[in-house]
């Protein structure tokens, strides 16, 4: 009983406080390493940008950016908007992150792409669901799967007509307009990670906010930079994996896809919608791919993506409930 009494002290009032903090920089530390693919992975795969390493330097810059100028709107909905805030306790917070960090962690070392914002989601309802909170599911929940569900189509009709506009205008790729589509591509591949900071900094640091420990603008700064260090030191796997295992594309789909992926994505953030950009992605891919009547996707790759972005969310949801509740009577903390 001594030992639980020792737990329950350090896991209480400021400690816990501070352990949430730590659970969020974690989450924002695997997003930024796991997002890496899902942004330059297009210029790296396609030989624009040859090392790996300046690719996850330009991912850490552009979304720290993105998340110090963009992201307060996504930090008040997660923050603020998925659950009752007063109703939110400091085991719930930590619950949340941590669970959403140790998901997001293993598929990056898995290397399977999967969808934070889904999974970031439901580690709060999950927890909050634990608590016995009211969750907000007639309005914040229906416009986040409204919002997840039209990601990849949107982002798939952007694409198709983006595709069909480039071969309408560059018909012939002589040398001076493959110079143009690269650096094209590497401009959109850096907007993408610009709107990485803008649209998912809040899922690991919308909690900071919601505890009233911090400004919008000030979580998505630091959130920023943890995401901009997992980016640095964890990023390559993934950028790996869908850089060059998973896309086929020339330049011209390559940038239509690109800039189809970080418009909808964009725009979901500033609505302040988190949303997913390795689906906005693979809607991307799929409508630029279409455009020509090309398969674009290696399809192993696929069904593996396709399995986690329905797998995680709903083991996240179930790991943060069973979380909460192993520690809430472990700890005594209700």
């Amino acid at each position: 009983m001594e030992i639980l009494t020792v737990f329950s002290d350090v896991f209480s009032g400021d400690a816990l406080t501070t352990c949430t903090v730590l659970s969020g920089l974690f989450f924002g530390w695997t997003i930024g390493s796991h997002y890496t693919g899902a942004t330059l992975g297009m210029a790296y795969g396609a030989g624009v940008i040859k090392s790996p390493r300046l690719a996850c330097i330009l991912v850490a810059a552009f979304a720290l950016m993105g998340a110090t100028f963009e992201s307060g709107n996504v930090v008040n909905t997660v923050g603020t908007g998925i659950l009752e805030k007063s109703q939110v306790t400091d085991l719930g917070a930590m619950v949340m992150m941590l669970t959403a960090a140790l998901v997001t962690a293993a598929n990056t070392w898995m290397r399977w792409p999967v969808s934070t914002s889904q999974l970031a989601c439901f580690a709060v309802v999950g927890a909050g669901v634990g608590m016995g909170a009211t969750i907000f599911w007639q309005t914040t929940i229906v416009f986040l799967f409204v919002t997840w569900v039209g990601t990849p189509v949107i982002s798939c009709l952007l694409a198709f007509v983006f595709t069909r506009m480039g071969d309408s205008v560059f018909k012939t790729i002589t040398p001076t307009t493959h110079k143009l589509l690269s650096a094209a591509l590497l401009a959109a591949c850096c907007y993408a990670a610009y709107t990485l900071g803008a649209n998912n900094t809040g899922n690991a640091v919308g909690i900071f906010y919601g505890l009233g420990l911090t400004t919008p603008m000030k979580a998505g700064f630091i959130g920023g930079i943890a995401m901009g260090i997992g980016a640095m030191t964890w990023g390559k796997p993934i950028l790996e994996k869908v850089g060059k295992g998973i896309l086929h594309l020339d330049l011209t789909t390559g940038l239509s896809a690109k800039m189809a992926q970080s418009l909808t994505a964009h725009t979901a953030a500033m609505l302040g919608y988190p949303t997913s950009m390795n689906q906005a992605l693979i809607g991307g891919v799929a409508g630029a791919g279409g455009a020509r009547g090309l398969k674009t996707l290696n399809k192993k790759a696929l069904a593996e993506i396709v399995f986690s972005w329905f797998f995680t969310p709903a083991l996240a949801g179930n790991v943060s409930y069973a979380l909460y509740k192993v520690l809430s009577a472990v700890l005594g903390i209700h």
